[in-house]
């Protein structure tokens, strides 16, 4: 295929003491941003390695326990393009996923983190006038057992439910956690919300308000039920999607507070895992949702599913659009969406492609007929190893001018900062 889009320089460079895995910027202080960092600790007989993310199913065969740490790294943002370190925190285990709570206005900045020996913690980032900038931890949990050989391999907030909070794990599962004021954590239910057949990899929620139950839960007290749909994908190159129904009243009792009415439906294509899933909501005219994934094989791909029709589980699945990004698609990040204009939505898509570095992308496409395209409008390839975690700055998107963007590659532990120069609207 041939090179697309524009290369990118760096602004700045920096090497981290261990390999980063995970970043994000806080939404409510958006000139600080925080790195999680995976470590494989020096064996006495052996020299240091850092495994990659995607070998964990082989390092687990060993008949030894090989022992991890991380780290939580805060750094700032200024205004010239200056990154300044600002702390530290140690992690006993490595750390593979963190994300800021989205209802920060009311939850306040806080920050869940997952890793290598099935931990779940919380952290309250703190920035004050006069008062040093912290992160400090609330609680870590074990949500599902002390069993330390299963990973949490990523985790995923549920936009418009505070309480609910998604994790993916090493033996195959996606389970849903709820979270209460103190965050304190339970399982919202006893059982696996979908299951793959090797790691999963990722989750996400629909970004679409809950609605109301269909008749296919009669029988329970719907006054009180949120149905939305959830999706995983995992290391048997399946996407999964199935609908959930949270019963905010069971809180507090006994019965689980998620259902599953419908089995998950299996959505095939992709050529490897399914690394990423970026679901951007109803956008086509018939209640379709159109849903973004990732993959080892290198592409990334569109889908319509029919998440949203009452008295039916989801299906009909469709594929709208592919195309090679040249290295594995691990993460993908919505910079902006754009609807309503003559029958057409348009997204600006920050990617995370392992080997190949971070891309800038635009996907397009007709709310009418579902045609799709996707355009790669520049690419950043200063990183020599795995690229694992990329995040813009809140606030850069809005306009035009400048995102501001922040990478990161894994062996070199490499960290950088560059700009995409981007038009204030995406239509042309």
């Amino acid at each position: 295929m041939a090179t697309q889009g524009r290369s990118i320089a760096p602004l700045r460079s920096l090497t981290l003491d261990l390999p980063p895995s995970c970043i994000e910027f806080c939404p409510a202080h958006p000139e600080y941003f925080i790195v999680g960092t995976y470590n494989l600790q020096k064996e006495e007989d052996e020299s240091a390695v850092q495994v990659p993310l995607e070998d964990e199913e082989q390092q687990q065969t060993k008949k030894h326990v090989q022992n991890r740490n991380g780290s939580l790294v805060i750094f700032q943002l200024t205004a010239t393009a200056e990154i300044t370190h600002v702390q530290t925190v140690l992690y006993p285990s490595a750390i593979l996923d963190l994300h800021f709570h989205p209802l920060w206005e009311t939850k306040g900045s806080v920050i869940a983190v997952v890793s290598s020996t099935g931990t779940l913690s919380f952290f309250k980032f703190s920035v004050s006038d006069g008062s040093p900038t912290s992160l400090e931890e609330i609680n870590t949990h074990r949500p599902l057992g002390d069993d330390e050989g299963i990973l949490f391999l990523s985790c995923a907030w549920h936009p418009h439910i505070p309480s609910l909070l998604a994790v993916t794990t090493s033996d195959y599962q996606v389970y849903i956690l709820h979270v209460d004021a103190a965050w304190n954590v339970s399982q919202a239910r006893a059982e696996p919300v979908m299951t793959h057949t090797l790691e999963a990899w990722t989750v996400a929620f629909s970004p679409s308000m809950p609605r109301k139950p269909n008749s296919a839960m009669a029988d329970s007290s719907t006054r009180d039920l949120e149905v939305f749909p959830i999706y995983s994908g995992g290391d048997d190159s399946k996407l999964l999607v199935t609908c959930c129904a949270y019963n905010s009243a069971q809180v507090g009792g006994f019965d689980d507070l998620i259902e599953t009415p419908y089995p998950a439906i299996t959505i095939k294509g992709h050529g490897a895992g399914v690394t990423a899933i970026l679901p951007l909501g109803s956008l086509l005219s018939e209640g379709s949702s159109v849903v973004l994934t990732g993959s080892y094989d290198d592409h990334i791909r569109v889908y319509s599913i029919n998440d949203q029709v009452r008295d039916m589980p989801p299906y009909g699945p469709r594929l709208l659009a592919e195309q090679n990004l040249q290295g594995g698609v691990w993460r993908l990040r919505l910079v902006k969406l754009e609807t309503g204009h003559q029958q057409r939505w348009a997204a600006m898509i920050l990617a995370s492609c392992m080997h190949a570095g971070s891309r800038m992308l635009q996907v397009a496409g007709n709310t009418d007929t579902g045609l799709c395209e996707i355009k790669v409008l520049g690419r950043f390839e200063e990183h020599k190893s795995m690229n694992y975690g990329s995040d813009f700055q809140p606030g850069s998107e809005v306009g035009g001018g400048k995102l501001r963007c922040v990478s990161t590659s894994f062996y070199d532990r490499l960290l950088c900062l560059w700009d995409y120069e981007h038009d204030e609207h995406l239509y042309t």
